[in-house]
């Protein structure tokens, strides 16, 4: 998957803004089809009017839409040309879903951490910018395109790595504490077992998209990752993922990856035995 170099780091931060409102999303895909009235825009995104009007007022303060006429009543709000660029994304981050597979914020601060400590600062704000993302104004608890972080995790290999993603998966295992969900689970004091249960738990917390689920043996457990969307990338974080939680609670043990979407199984799957 390419870099989007020189992209505006501005479009990922108002897409974020966007789409943590379903109202602000189906107010500007209305308006991105053309110039329309509140009374307009209500009728074709199904909202009410008072949901219009303040969403509409959002996107005109966030640079995202503008009035056309002048008098308050009737007036006409078209898209931005930020707008329409917010748009543009939002459809490619969502391809043919109804949903786009989004993501925490906090993933692209882990990664920036983790090129900062191993390679500079200069070269992971290097790396960042030509993503199109401004690591300084991302929001841990924001949602951002899935797309964009497996952008990031393939610059991260082929600029640092031997093609194999082992850098992906070390960063993820030396990483995996930066991620608040995973830092709150560490924190119960519970077996393991019982952590792996909650696996689930928190994988909805970090993605909008897809699910977990988790078969626990005695000292064993099959973990079944139902990504939207798989990478060589993706898989390595999760391995590392895994190797790190065991490497935070003090235990020897081992992942295995045991199936994988990239080759027709119906999840990426991963054996923990310990």
């Amino acid at each position: 998957m390419p870099a989007a170099k020189g992209k505006d780091p501005t479009v990922l931060e108002k897409l974020s803004y966007v789409i943590s409102s379903r109202q602000r999303e189906k107010v500007l895909a209305a308006l991105v089809a053309g110039p329309k009235t509140p009374a307009q825009i209500a009728r074709e995104a199904d909202l009410r009017l008072p949901h219009v009007s303040r969403a509409t007022g959002q996107l005109v303060r966030a640079g995202l839409a503008a009035a056309q006429t002048p008098q308050r009543r009737g007036r006409l709000y078209a898209a931005s040309e930020l707008g329409n660029r917010v748009f543009h994304e939002l459809a490619e981050a969502r391809g043919d879903r109804v949903v786009a597979p989004l993501l925490r914020g906090t993933h692209f601060q882990v990664y920036h951490r983790w090129v900062t400590k191993n390679h500079g600062r200069d070269r992971a704000n290097a790396l960042f910018e030509d993503a199109g993302i401004d690591p300084l104004h991302v929001d841990p608890n924001g949602w951002y395109p899935l797309r964009s972080a497996l952008v990031i995790l393939d610059e991260i290999e082929a600029r640092f790595g031997d093609g194999t993603y082992e850098t992906i998966r070390r960063m993820f295992r030396e990483g995996v504490t930066g991620f608040v969900s995973v830092r709150r689970l560490l924190s119960f004091v519970l077996p393991l077992p019982i952590l792996i249960e909650l696996g689930p738990a928190m994988y909805s917390r970090e993605f909008n998209h897809g699910r977990m689920e988790v078969e626990v043996e005695e000292r064993r457990a099959l973990l079944k990752n139902y990504d939207w969307m798989s990478s060589p990338a993706r898989c390595a974080a999760w391995q590392g993922t895994y190797e790190g939680v065991l490497a935070s609670k003090g235990i020897r043990g081992t992942v295995r990856k045991v199936a994988c979407m990239r080759e027709g199984s119906a999840y990426c799957g991963y054996v923990i035995e310990w």
